[in-house]
């Protein structure tokens, strides 16, 4: 018999360390989040921050923060509510995306699943909380085919496609005095840009085959800051104001860039000549200022109203050969969540539990192409579906299965552009527990 033993808990938070840095490898390598013709522009399609808990919440982040009880969730987009965490947390989605791509009269579907993101936070003092994960920053995924017909040539086929995308690997910090919440988060950014191109000539034609390559490895710290204020109304209502801040940041960049003429004998691919070939070519890429601002306006743990706005000046951006064709964007985001009765016991019924979530995202995107800057709208809805609550220490952990839903528009098919309407379902899993909890055996 043991007295008093003070042992370290195994749970699967042990296991969770476990998938972030083994599955990590899933993220940052072979995903794509995305089969976008517009990836090819800039640092290809940004990944909005967010989890399937808000989501659902047309994505807002700036003045989310926890309850004081569970199930407590991860908001890495301001590193301020990290110190609202009472209890260890570990998130971990999937995601589907199912895109119907439309021209003035061609149409195009596709869909692809991919593991999201994984985040681990915890509180280390009832003032600080902290978090580290491994999250997604962009995507580039395409594969364009044409084919034109040439006078005394013949058919010839053209091939576009782009891979890869910027990863960030983050760690977080949140600090709470009194009222007040000031976090930062400092994010590893790193990835592979990779654009190629083939032009295929009908054999006999005389004329050589082409294809060109270019890879851009991109990688640097990018730091961003977060507060928090919360007001205390009357009437169980309290109001709670927040800001996001990204600093500019110079990331560092090699471009190799490869192109040569070929042709096929037999389906075997034998080289002529090179046209160009220049490897690990210096460059820098700049991702300029953001800032955002919200609010959230909440009733007890039963009503929650949030609205976003950010601003992004990435008329600012130059690199890789791209001056000008970005410009300002910005965001905003509307989202409501209603729990009928979240401390409901076991004899009542399950939906008086369940977290419903809905929302609308409307966003100027970084693009502006054929004079056209492309626009991003959004409905959003979902639930959170509690599990089991389990007494630990001297309060209650409970984690939660997430989803959520985006219905969307991007893009427009004027001036010979691309629509894309597209639906993405994202499910995560929010794990929570406490570590290092000190057991007594009679």
């Amino acid at each position: 018999m043991l007295n008093k033993s003070f042992s370290f808990q195994f749970s699967v938070f042990s296991f969770s360390i476990f998938l972030i840095f083994n599955f990590s490898f899933l993220i940052s390598v072979g995903q794509s989040f995305t089969n976008s013709p517009y990836s090819r522009f800039g640092l290809g399609e940004l990944q909005y921050g967010g989890f399937a808990s808000n989501i659902p919440l047309g994505g807002i982040y700036n003045a989310l923060r926890n309850d004081t009880t569970a199930p407590y969730f991860i908001n890495t987009s301001n590193p301020a509510s990290h110190s609202s965490l009472r209890l260890t947390a570990f998130d971990f989605g999937v995601r589907s995306n199912f895109t119907k791509l439309e021209t003035t009269g061609k149409k195009f579907s596709s869909n692809q699943t991919a593991l999201s993101h994984m985040a681990l936070a915890f509180p280390v003092t009832k003032w600080w909380g902290a978090s580290f994960g491994l999250l997604p920053y962009s995507s580039v995924g395409y594969k364009i085919h044409t084919e034109q017909s040439q006078d005394s040539i013949g058919t010839v086929k053209y091939s576009y496609q782009g891979e890869g995308g910027l990863n960030q690997l983050y760690f977080g910090n949140g600090f709470r005095i009194k009222n007040f919440s000031l976090g930062v988060n400092a994010a590893y950014l790193f990835g592979d840009l990779v654009f190629s191109s083939r032009d295929s000539f009908p054999s006999g034609s005389g004329f050589y085959n082409t294809r060109f390559s270019q890879t851009t490895r991109v990688s640097n710290f990018y730091f961003t800051l977060g507060t928090q204020y919360k007001i205390q109304l009357k009437k169980n209502w309290s109001l709670t104001l927040g800001a996001t801040g990204g600093m500019k940041s110079y990331l560092k960049a090699k471009r190799s860039t490869f192109a040569a003429t070929y042709t096929n004998y037999f389906g075997v691919e034998v080289m002529k000549d090179t046209i160009l070939n220049d490897q690990d070519v210096k460059d820098t890429v700049i991702i300029p200022m953001m800032f955002g601002g919200g609010v959230v306006l909440k009733k007890g743990d039963k009503w929650l109203f949030g609205f976003d706005y950010s601003l992004q000046q990435w008329s600012s951006f130059s690199s890789l050969n791209q001056a000008g064709l970005l410009k300002n964007s910005q965001r905003i985001s509307f989202g409501v969540q209603y729990v009928p009765n979240k401390s409901a016991g076991t004899k009542e019924s399950y939906a008086k539990k369940i977290f419903y979530r809905a929302g609308f995202r409307y966003a100027s995107s970084y693009l502006d192409l054929n004079n056209v800057q492309l626009k991003d709208r959004a409905i959003t809805f979902g639930a959170g579906f509690p599990l089991k609550k389990i007494k630990v220490g001297d309060t209650y952990s409970q984690s939660i299965i997430n989803v959520a839903v985006e219905l969307g528009q991007f893009g427009t098919t004027e001036n010979n552009l691309v629509r894309e309407k597209y639906v993405k379902v994202i499910l995560g899993f929010t794990l929570n527990d406490k570590w290092f909890i000190k057991r007594k055996y009679d």
